[in-house]
């Protein structure tokens, strides 16, 4: 076997939860999530610090456990956003299984995925409520359906009327939620991935597994609590999901990207320093930075940049941010690196 390159010592913990409130504990009046509010064209954002996101945490699993889905599957569906990090960590941290859905599925599919995974509950955008509608009248194992969106229909239940419910329970002295035992060990999350046949596989992962992954990388990658993090890559893949949470283990700040067309626009508007994509995504803004380079006529520059650069990184001289400071600026100024691989669920 070969051996594994420790770059930084790092602490070990077995599930995400000990991660997760370590940070909490830690960084409580750090920035976690950026939200952006559009209104018409108006803009704002709203900042949720990591003690309100623990907050948020306690009572938003407090109340799926009051709903008797401790133990249970549950489904999530939906684009990136605070509210699905928040439904994931809540159901990982102390309440049962998470069924991430790719949101791009049709509704057969999503029905399909429901009913093999025996998920109890799904919890999904304002998007899906005309979907959830005909999956609720004809199937009775989904005993709960709860939207993301605090706007939906009166049907259902929303995230905020359960964080509402929570709260008051919490209140009561209901500590359910932090009373739950995590056998580290146990299943965590079911992930349907694409395989050799036309049915997706459903992959079960402990918080073991999740753990390990993020120790792994804590050897080789450092991670600053004063770091800007950008999640594009989808949460219902373990590579998006599993980005987060290193990030959120550190106290990280993380941002939700518009849409592929904006990854640049975005990256200078909240200063993005770190980031988790695949190889393609990498080759797109390579290929659109040259283009850039070639237009205004400056590759033979970059190219001796480069080479200069080169040179003296043998001398452990980097003057690299120097040099391509201009290139940098475009990318918002404050990159530091970007972890990538190939695309998996």
């Amino acid at each position: 076997m070969k051996a594994i390159r420790k770059l930084y010592d790092t602490e070990r913990y077995d599930t995400i939860r000990d991660y997760i409130n370590q940070a909490i504990e830690k960084y409580p009046d750090h920035i976690a999530f950026i939200v952006k509010n559009k209104i018409d064209k108006e803009v704002s954002y709203t900042n949720i610090s990591y003690h309100q996101f623990g907050n948020d945490l306690k009572s938003f699993g407090t109340s799926l456990i009051n709903l008797g889905l401790e133990g249970k599957r549950i489904a999530i569906i939906g684009k990136n956003r605070y509210e699905w990090a928040l439904s994931y960590l809540s159901i990982l941290n102390g309440v049962g299984v998470a069924v991430p859905l790719d949101k791009g599925l049709p509704e057969q599919e999503i029905e399909t995925s429901l009913i093999r995974s025996h998920a109890e509950a799904v919890i999904f955008e304002k998007e899906y409520i005309d979907t959830m509608k005909n999956i609720s009248s004809k199937n009775p194992q989904i005993k709960e359906f709860i939207c993301m969106n605090a706007e939906s229909s009166s049907e259902f239940k929303t995230v905020y009327d359960l964080i509402n419910t929570g709260n008051d329970l919490l209140a009561k002295g209901d500590t359910a939620f932090e009373d739950h035992v995590i056998v580290p060990k146990d299943v965590a999350t079911i992930i349907f991935t694409s395989g050799t046949t036309s049915m997706a596989k459903a992959v079960m992962l402990s918080n073991y597994n999740i753990a390990s992954d993020l120790c792994m990388m804590n050897c080789s990658q450092k991670i600053l609590d004063t770091d800007v993090n950008m999640a594009f890559l989808p949460f219902h893949h373990t590579f998006g999901s599993t980005g987060l949470l290193l990030f959120l283990s550190h106290g990280v700040t993380n941002v939700f990207c518009d849409g592929l067309r904006y990854i640049q626009a975005n990256l200078k508007e909240y200063h993005v320093s770190i980031f988790v994509c695949v190889p393609l995504l990498l080759e797109a803004m390579y290929k659109k930075i040259y283009a850039q380079i070639e237009k205004q006529g400056k590759t033979k520059l970059i190219k001796r940049a480069t080479a200069i650069s080169n040179f003296l990184l043998k001398f452990h001289i980097d003057i690299r941010r120097k040099l391509f400071k201009e290139i940098l600026d475009n990318l918002g100024g404050k990159l530091r690196f970007i972890i990538s691989r190939s695309f998996c669920n």
